[in-house]
């Protein structure tokens, strides 16, 4: 039997059937599905990269402002000029407000902020920047802004298991870290005073003298031990106990608080008795954060006819 060749050639161009088209959608799918599970993978990992070297580089640039500046910034936005993650969101901020001071940070010996990883704790932290990851989401929660108060901040284990993604990346320094790029030494707290005048017997006392803090950080604190047989000449503002020699380390309520201290004459005049010296006294002085800056200085004067 004769082949018809036109009934070839509509054989030759026929089209898939169902079954056909059913398994090659299939076989598509299957290719696309694998292609989205290999890419997610590999997308958040290169979001990873990128962020940690973002998150280093904030935290460095902070450090560099602290050591410029001697004290944190409020704001990322005064340091580094666009603060974005690989994703283009807004990196965090927490800090601890007690380093927005110049002085603050060479006169205070903790800060309020830790980190609490899976096997290790960090104290002292003085700042922490973090990028909320490939899913944008903040987890385990963590607050931005100031903190005055002990806080600590839980760093994840990272994490790309769906349902339970954990991919922030997280940066901090801590006080030492700040001490080392302002260069603070010991304590830098001092008690500055004009030379005292030598005082006259029959007259009162000439001069009011002013004892004034350098370094520290305020509210601060006076007592003075004074010599009781003279007590009667001066009058100290704030109202400073005058207290006898070692008592302003032992009395409880001793030190009273003051911008700076004065020690003004009153109408009482120096007896011939009292002719001579030196009469030392001992002013004592506290900061805002005593267990760090604590200093106290000897004074003398003299009394002639």
């Amino acid at each position: 039997m004769k082949r018809d060749p036109l009934s070839d050639a509509k054989a030759r161009c026929g089209g898939f059937s169902l079954v056909e088209l059913s398994i090659v959608m299939i076989i598509i799918g299957l290719i696309i599905a694998g292609g989205v599970t290999v890419f997610q993978p590999s997308m958040r990992q290169t979001y990873k990269a990128k962020n940690e070297v973002i998150v280093r580089h904030a935290v460095d640039a902070m450090i560099g402002f602290s050591g410029s500046y001697k004290r944190l910034p409020t704001t990322l936005q005064s340091v580094i000029n666009s603060p974005k993650d690989a994703q283009n969101q807004d990196l965090s901020y927490a800090y601890d407000d007690h380093f927005l001071d110049e002085s603050s940070i060479c006169n205070r010996n903790s800060a309020v902020l830790s980190i609490t990883g899976s096997n290790y704790t960090v104290s002292d932290v003085a700042f922490v920047i973090w990028s909320k990851g490939y899913d944008g989401a903040v987890s385990p929660s963590k607050s931005s802004g100031p903190f005055s108060t002990a806080t600590a901040f839980s760093v994840p284990s990272y994490s790309e298991t769906k349902g339970a993604v954990q991919d922030d990346l997280v940066g901090w320094a801590t006080l030492t870290q700040l001490k080392a790029a302002v260069g603070c030494g010991g304590s830098v707290m001092k008690i500055l005073a004009s030379e005292l005048p030598v005082g006259k017997v029959d007259l009162a006392y000439s001069t009011t003298v002013t004892f004034t803090p350098d370094g520290g950080l305020s509210p601060y604190y006076w007592c003075v031990e004074f010599p009781a047989a003279l007590s009667d000449k001066f009058t100290f503002s704030p109202s400073v106990l005058q207290t006898a020699f070692g008592n302003c380390a032992t009395t409880a309520n001793a030190y009273v608080t003051g911008t700076t201290l004065t020690m003004a004459p009153n109408a009482n005049t120096f007896a011939s008795t009292e002719q001579g010296g030196p009469y030392d006294f001992v002013v004592y002085l506290k900061d805002s954060n005593a267990t760090v800056n604590s200093v106290s200085r000897r004074f003398s004067f003299y009394v002639n006819e």
